[in-house]
């Protein structure tokens, strides 16, 4: 074929660029060949089409060449050279052998000036060579020249495969916007362009993929007609839906012939390790160094093969290497299509690279932290590839490289991440059996981060389950068991059950003192948690001892900078600031604050509470302006940073509240509460300690304002839910029964506020000690009523 077909040629999206630039050198030739290189299906015939068109248009001669093989090519352009007026006798010559072809051909190319000569689909560049010589010598079919353009299209995209004289433009996929444009074009009745960007996007932008679903979506006979419903057919018929129909070439077969055209050159390694990279998540950045080449040697041929194959899927455009950043990307649909395609030796193979890009990392050191983030889209590409694809052996190591990372996610503060890995690794783990180890560790670790995530009820029923399976699989005493035990624990103490959290904690602290030894970090992980018991059920004294020695035996073990000992030093500065000294608290959350930000970052939702305990005693000292301005920053901070939902920004606005409330903006803090108050409920439920004393600060509010009958009957209602979850001597029971007095007091119903004064203060003495600013403050108010009383 000498004529370009330009009536092929669809609507150009998004590459005027190219265009321009290529229009620019067949005005005024630079004495290179342009070669348009890019992936298959990108539309490199369709750029230079448009290129073709634009040339005719203007004038100039063209003519257009498919060059998939050496025997085409050389037929095609020596009939170029007789149409062009080369003697007959100099053909035969050539076709003989007896003559150079390329001579016979530029010698009457030269002799005219402004053509475009295009050699489409040069896909083995071998095609183009004359006499044995490479085309980089550019002594061949491709030559330097200032007569003309010479355009070249193909998969082949590496610099060195076309010498000095080449010239690489490097074709990509188009943007969502143009993609978007691209479907209009073709299935214009499919729906918006927001939803036809949704599908460009999730077709990574690849001409051919639009063609089809453009082409798709027009059909009469297709089910489906709108965008919507291509997005969601994808997902259950992508190799259909993408499958070549009219004569064009199938998507999920279209880079099976590079990978044939690969192999025919003798590397056939590129084939395999494409398909392990396609296990890998599409389209994000791969870091080289997770290419270990021990385990992709096995499918190789050996680890020398590895850097070979690599590189021969760079030079036909299948992968992306980013040389700066030393990463590589596979286009989205490249993966997928390959992904049709795996076996039990390829995914072993995967799992292997993520293994031991793991290896050594711990869940409990911010230092690794960063490197589970980075490999949790893999491990989630991973997690998609079906149970069959996988042996048993390899389902095991993928399941528990999942546990893994769930520690470190938790570890992290990343539980919703924690929680979802879980659940999308038990999807594909269910072919192992319910009380099979790996399965327990997934529904072990779903349930604690589900205890963390404001789930505990959720969490409580998952973690019975197991623990239940544990006991009568490994033994009650095993550490897994007792693992389970402790988290079974701590979903107990997010619903404000604290007794029985605190007995759950006692039971496994001993077992596992006898089983672990006193000083193994798990058995310090119930220590700690018996400790913020203890503070929760009001046994301040005991709460600050236990949290003291915690401590001072997590130092020792783990190291003074550990999270964990990090996490008791909180526990441990509430405590004394629990205990009424509220100056030495604000400087123990002060120092506590500066070291978290230096190991977790200032981000972590941890560092984030120490800043908001720190704020408490702030106010707590009568600094109640610089406290509500620290809360109002630190509510936009938390916002940003764990986004606008979470439950901390909650406690951080309900404080807030209570603190403008204090210095006389009584509107705001009860317009504040009232607003908190249903998302509290909704968020903990109507019982939750939570919810409890954001109702307290909101009846606060009412008392202060003069409504005396709403404050009193909103304190009562709290009253007994506080007695029934905390228990009639907590702190924040007896706070509420002290409020109650307040009523009372303004009231003027003065023997009534005495006897409940009398109480509160027989309750802090108890709970809290003499010396206790609360105790204080409670006795001078029942000495004030007293003397009113009579």
């Amino acid at each position: 074929m000498l004529r370009a077909p330009i009536g092929r040629l669809p609507q150009v999206r998004g590459r005027e660029d190219v265009l321009l630039r290529l229009e620019q050198r067949l005005a005024e030739p630079d004495g290179a060949f342009h070669v348009l290189g890019g992936l298959g299906g990108v539309g490199k015939t369709t750029v230079a089409l448009a290129l073709a068109e634009r040339a005719r248009r203007a004038g100039r001669r063209v003519w257009w060449i498919a060059a998939t093989d050496a025997q085409t090519v050389t037929s095609s352009l020596l009939a170029l050279a007789a149409e062009l007026g080369a003697p007959a006798i100099a053909i035969g010559e050539a076709r003989a052998g007896r003559r150079d072809p390329a001579d016979v051909l530029w010698t009457r190319l030269e002799e005219r000036t402004g053509w475009l000569l295009v050699l489409d689909n040069a896909d083995d560049p071998r095609a183009l060579e004359v006499a044995g010589a490479p085309v980089r010598d550019a002594t061949g079919w491709l030559r330097p020249t200032t007569s003309g353009l010479v355009v070249v299209t193909t998969r082949v995209v590496e610099q060195r495969a076309w010498g000095r004289c080449g010239r690489v433009h490097h074709v990509l996929c188009v943007n969502e916007d143009d993609g978007a444009r691209m479907l209009l074009d073709l299935a214009g009745e499919a729906g918006t362009l927001e939803q036809a960007g949704a599908v460009a996007r999730r077709l990574g932008g690849l001409p051919l993929a639009l063609s089809h679903a453009g082409s798709h979506l027009s059909s009469p006979f297709s089910k489906e007609r709108t965008f919507p419903d291509y997005l969601l057919a994808l997902d259950d018929r992508f190799p259909a839906l993408l499958g070549g129909s009219g004569g064009e070439p199938s998507i999920t077969t279209t880079w099976e012939i590079s990978l044939d055209a690969l192999a025919g050159r003798g590397c056939r390694q590129a084939r395999p390790l494409l398909r392990v990279l396609a296990c890998l998540a599409p389209a994000v950045e791969i870091d080289t160094a997770l290419l270990d080449a021990a385990p992709l040697g096995e499918i190789c041929g050996g680890e020398h093969n590895v850097r070979p194959g690599l590189e021969a899927l760079r030079s036909m455009g299948l992968i992306q290497a980013r040389a700066p950043a030393g990463t590589l990307v596979v286009h989205p649909l490249v993966a997928e299509a390959s992904r049709t395609r795996l076996t039990p030796d390829i995914t072993t193979v995967a799992v292997a690279l993520l293994r031991g890009a793991l290896c050594g990392r711990r869940h409990d050191a911010p230092g690794d932290w960063p490197a589970w983030q980075d490999l949790m889209p893999h491990l989630r590409a991973l997690l998609s590839i079906t149970s069959s694809a996988l042996d048993e052996r390899t389902l095991v190591e993928l399941a528990e490289l999942v546990s893994r990372a769930c520690g470190a996610f938790r570890a992290s503060g990343c539980y919703a991440a924690a929680a979802e890995l879980a659940t999308l690794s038990l999807r594909q783990a269910d072919v192992l059996g319910a009380d099979h180890p790996g399965v327990l560790a997934l529904r072990h670790q779903r349930g604690a981060a589900w205890a963390c995530m404001t789930r505990a009820v959720e969490a409580e029923a998952e973690l019975a389950r197991v623990l239940r399976a544990r006991a009568e699989l490994l033994g009650e005493e095993h550490p897994d068991t007792l693992a389970t035990r402790h988290d079974f624990g701590f979903a107990l103490f997010e619903q404000g059950r604290y007794a029985e959290a605190h007995t759950c904690y006692e039971q496994t602290l001993a077992t596992r003192t006898r089983v672990l030894g006193p000083d193994h970090p798990d058995t310090l992980t119930t220590w700690h948690e018996v400790g913020r018991a203890l503070a929760m059920r009001a046994l301040l004294n005991e709460s600050e001892a236990v949290c003291r020695k915690v401590v001072e035996a997590r130092a020792r073990v783990l190291g003074p900078e550990h999270p964990d000992t990090l996490a008791s030093r909180f526990y441990h500065i509430r405590a004394v600031g629990d205990l009424g000294d509220y100056a030495t608290a604000e400087k123990g959350y002060a120092d506590l604050l500066a070291t978290r930000v230096r190991i977790i970052g200032p981000d972590h939702h941890l560092t984030l509470r120490t800043r908001f305990n720190l704020l408490m005693n702030v106010a707590l000292q009568g600094r109640t302006r610089e406290a509500a301005r620290g809360m109002a920053d630190l509510a936009a901070y938390q916002a940003r940073v764990l986004g606008p939902a979470h439950p901390d920004i909650l406690l951080t606005r309900s404080n807030r509240a209570w603190m403008l409330r204090d210095i006389g903006q009584e509107t705001e803090a009860e317009q504040e509460l009232g607003t908190i108050k249903e998302a509290a409920q909704r968020v903990w439920g109507e019982n939750h300690v939570y919810t409890l004393d954001i109702r307290y600060e909101l009846a606060r509010t009412w008392r202060v304002t003069g409504a005396h009958d709403r404050a009193e009957g909103e304190l009562r209602d709290v009253l007994r839910r506080q007695v029934r979850a905390l228990g009639p001597g907590h702190p924040q029971t007896i706070a509420t029964r002290y409020e109650i007095a307040r009523v009372m007091e303004e009231r003027s119903l003065w023997d009534q506020a005495c006897r409940e004064y009398h109480a509160v203060l027989e309750l802090y003495l108890t709970t809290c000690g003499p010396d206790h600013p609360q105790t204080k403050r409670a006795e001078e108010r029942h000495r004030r009523a007293s003397l009113q009383a009579r």
